[in-house]
């Protein structure tokens, strides 16, 4: 592998000595919250659920219920695609009046921490029997379920990956501390030396960081897997820099010249996430009368909001169903009043940040100037136009182009003389995949496939005729790669699948 000559600036997976059967699995977009605005993660439920396959997929690889020595697998990989925990999506920003973007503020530290632990304390903890809480325990059944298979004597690896609602990760090195301890379970002795210098390598960093940056992308010759978060695809979610516009796409030298600066410092999706939609929900729920007719309703929906796609999706819905309790609600107009009056205050405060409009690109500039002029005119309608628009624009990708394919560095042939087919991001939360072939393959490679892993998380989904409808989704990849095979079955090496989750029931449409 050392005598590959590797694409500018790609820095391989460390291989190791020994032939071992690898099991791989991706998971993307946890969002795993402070729930001070909303609970993004999946269920309890179905994280038990999840980790109980995986340890099945780990003990049965393929269609072998008792696989034969030779096809145990020894390894497992576990990818955490990017936006593993969400440190932006917090109600204690716009309470401290202190935002993501504020880097140099005193108190940036300080709420980025208070964020961190109550993450640790709902997702990486036992829930209590008498909690309320929106649990979700991910990091807590992810360390159970290591736990069991490395006393079994699988070898298990938990690599990171960086999104864009994580990166202050990249900044705060006693929050990435507690992200390695109380989430994945990793000591700094339990880090292997090999890891920290892969990471130094990739970002540009020095290695003798006890608990090392999150990398940006794995990539894995045996796995023949380009695994990165995706956010380098969203002008929205990455920063340019003078040196790098997300116009010019995949530059991992140039990148890491510039220490993956425009991963790590805040972005236009900073300030719409945190500034608008965080802050929105938080003076919605700080003043709500809870005695006035249809409170309750709105409290709920207030929770939900952040498991629409897009979110500003869900202002929309807020401001129409307190406008239809306004209207047949005796009493609810004042209800209607304040959530209208709290949106416009959000509005305001989000495009009164400096951070708004010297990050957003050339067409974001001009929607928010127009923004600006039509909504000093106070009229619902105007409103809610500008909130479909809006959502318009942060529409997720529904489908994926050949020309974007062709433009992904698995797919490059560059890249595909390593032996790398298979590209796999998250960020959109949108589940996706797509095959393509080149007219002159290797011989060996003529599969390569494009997926995107969705997100993990409830949603919120319209019905065929009216109404609404939550529902939990949920997609992992598993890459199997059974390197002992190799000379007796060599078309047997190496295969994958995508697991699907959906989850309904009356527990989700309780209230």
């Amino acid at each position: 592998m050392n005598e590959m000559k590797l694409p500018p600036g790609m820095i391989l997976w460390p291989a190791g000595t020994a032939q071992r059967n690898r099991l791989c699995v991706l998971i993307s977009d946890i969002h795993c919250t402070d729930c001070t605005v909303g609970n993004q993660t999946a269920s309890e439920t179905d994280w038990q659920m999840f980790f109980e396959q995986m340890e099945f997929a780990v003990c049965n690889p393929g269609d072998k219920a008792d696989a034969p020595a030779g096809e145990r697998i020894e390894e497992l990989l576990l990818i955490l695609n990017g936006d593993v925990v969400d440190l932006i999506r917090s109600s204690k920003w716009a309470a401290a009046g202190v935002y993501p973007w504020h880097r140099d503020h005193p108190r940036f530290e300080e709420l980025v921490m208070a964020v961190m632990r109550d993450i640790v304390a709902i997702h990486a903890r036992q829930r209590p029997a008498d909690s309320r809480q929106p649990y979700s325990g991910f990091f807590y059944w992810m360390r159970a379920s290591i736990d069991k298979l490395r006393q079994n004597g699988i070898v298990v690896t938990i690599v990171p990956i960086v999104g864009n609602h994580d990166k202050e990760l990249q900044v705060v090195h006693a929050a990435r501390q507690m992200l390695y301890e109380e989430c994945l379970g990793l000591t700094a002795l339990d880090i292997p030396d090999s890891y920290r210098a892969w990471v130094a390598m990739q970002l540009g960093t020095k290695a003798e960081e006890l608990y090392p940056r999150l990398p940006f992308y794995f990539a894995d010759c045996g796995l023949r897997l380009l695994a990165t978060h995706g956010q380098w695809r969203d002008a929205d979610n990455c920063r340019a820099t003078k040196r790098w516009r997300p116009s010019q796409g995949w530059q991992p030298q140039q990148w890491r010249e510039e220490q993956y600066q425009p991963f790590s410092d805040p972005c236009f999706g900073d300030t719409v996430a945190t500034g608008m939609l965080s802050r929105f929900i938080w003076s919605v729920t700080s003043t709500l009368d809870k005695a006035m007719p249809g409170a309750r309703r709105i409290g709920k929906l207030l929770d939900e909001m952040d498991l629409y796609r897009p979110s500003v999706a869900a202002v929309v819905r807020l401001l129409s169903e307190s406008r239809r309790m306004a209207c047949e609600v005796p009493g609810a107009q004042g209800l209607h009043d304040q959530v209208l009056r709290c949106f416009r205050e959000s509005l305001r405060a989000w495009m009164a940040h400096d951070a708004t409009w010297q990050s957003a690109r050339g067409m974001t500039k001009l929607g928010l100037y127009t923004l600006s002029i039509l909504s000093r005119f106070k009229w619902y309608w105007l409103d809610m136009l500008l909130m479909r628009l809006m959502a318009r624009q942060q529409e997720p990708e529904s489908k994926i182009t050949t020309r974007t394919l062709l433009a992904l560095p698995a797919f490059q042939r560059v890249y595909r003389e390593l032996g790398l087919r298979l590209h796999v991001e998250g960020h959109t939360h949108v589940a996706l995949e797509a095959d393509l072939q080149f007219s002159r393959p290797r011989v060996e490679g003529k599969n390569y496939t494009y997926v995107n892993l969705g997100a993990w998380r409830d949603a919120i989904l319209s019905k065929r005729n009216r109404g609404y409808r939550r529902r939990g989704i949920g997609r992992a990849l598993f890459i199997f790669d059974l390197a002992k095979l190799a000379e007796d079955k060599p078309d047997d090496t190496y295969r994958f699948y995508v697991r699907d989750m959906t989850s309904w029931g009356d527990r989700m449409d309780s209230w």
